[in-house]
Order: structure tokens, then sequence, then C-alpha cells
């Protein structure tokens, strides 16, 4: 009996099972398109990912810590980092201090450069963790109007600006005597105009004595805006 001729299958496969050269050509022409979105899609989504993270990272990144004595590699770094912030964007800078206090100069160099930050328009918070002693209370009057902070359990402390020169004997002190009072004039300004106490209080409250205060008192002082709790 004479056999059905073979007719040519339409389909994917040929008789081995094995998708035919015209089928593999189709399915790629389908896949293509596909696998393109869901590449882009993953893309965009790391991408996205990534912007989220670096805006937490650059956020975080724009605290500022003074920790320990105020002298000149203390003040360089601080003030290297904020300037560096400053020039990024205009978004708000917080600098922690925990500090007994130290040079005179050195502090005020910190003082002034974040004054000249905060008249740029630039907000500057300073929260005091622990203590804000000498130099670090004159540091902690730079910060933006309504942003001197300090937390529930720190304390601030003012005193002679004299004691404050870094000079070890009253010989030395003697020899630099119109510097001296030049300094004493600059920090009483400081305190006076900050706190909105009257110079002849800061210094009579200051004069031989080392003048403390925990973050209640130093509110009403007049050396903080704010309790942070």
């Amino acid at each position: 009996m004479a056999g059905t001729p073979f007719a040519p299958s339409s389909g994917v496969s040929d008789p081995a099972g094995q998708p035919n050269p015209a089928a593999r050509s189709q399915l790629a022409q389908v896949a293509a398109p596909v696998r393109d979105l869901s590449d882009r899609l993953v893309l965009d989504l790391i991408d996205a990912v990534k912007a989220i993270l670096r805006k937490e990272t650059s956020d975080r990144l724009r605290d500022v810590y003074l920790i320990g004595d105020i002298e000149k590699d203390t003040a360089r770094s601080c003030i290297e980092r904020i300037r560096e912030l400053a020039n990024d964007s205009a978004r708000p800078i917080t600098l922690y201090i925990n500090s007994a206090g130290g040079n005179v100069t050195d502090g005020l160099a910190i003082h002034d450069s974040i004054r000249q930050i905060v008249n740029r328009g630039i907000e500057v918070t300073i929260v005091v963790q622990g203590m804000a002693y000498s130099m670090g209370s004159v540091v902690l009057q730079s910060a933006s109007e309504g942003r001197r902070l300090a937390q529930a359990h720190s304390w601030i402390m003012i005193h002679e600006p004299a004691k404050w020169a870094g000079w070890q004997s009253t010989s030395a002190a003697a020899q630099h005597l119109d510097r001296l009072k030049e300094m004493q004039a600059q920090i009483y300004d400081i305190l006076a105009a900050r706190s909105g106490r009257p110079l002849k209080q800061i210094i009579r409250d200051t004069k031989r004595t080392d003048f403390y205060l925990d973050a209640k008192k130093a509110l009403e002082y007049g050396l903080i805006d704010a309790v942070a709790e």
C-alpha cells in the first residue's frame, strides 16, 4: 500500500524535537524586547535605591563633631569639614560639642568660621553633648539664631577669659597684657551679645571663678536656646 506522502511540519520542532531555525528566530524576536524591558526595570530600580542611599548618607554626613580639647588640629579639622559641607550645599549643618575648652585663638577661629557660614544663610545648629566648657562655650555661641542646644544632662561653663589664653604663668600673661585684654573684650562681647545679659553681669559672674550651669540654668541664663530632650 502506497504510503501517504510526508508533509513538512509547521510546528516549532523538527522530528528530533529540537526547535527549528525559523522558530528560534521568532522566539528570539519575542524574548528580546521582554528581556530589554526587564533589564531596564532592574537598572531603574537599582538607580532609585542608590539615590535613596546617597540622600541618607548625605544627610547623615552633615553632622560635625568637636570632641576633646580645642587646639590647632581639632580646630583645623572642624573648620575644614564645616566649610566643605557649606560649599557642597546650603542645607543645614549640625555641630556636636563635647569639649572642656582649649586655646583661645583656635576657638575664636572656629567661632568666626561658623558665623561666616551662618551669614551666608546656611543654618548651623550646635548641640552640647556632655560639656561645653571655657572656649567650648564660646564656640557654642556661633550657632544660628535659636539653634544653640544642649542635651538634658550636659553642662556649660564660662569663666574669666584670662584663664583661656593658654599661658602657663602670670609672667607670660604679663608680656601679652594688651593682647589679653583685647581677647577678654572679644569674648565678653560674644557672651553678652548672645546671652542678652549685661556685660557687667558677665564680667561679675566669671571674675576669678568658674561659672557652671546645667542645661536648664544655661537656658535661663541665655547661653542656649533650648534643651534637647
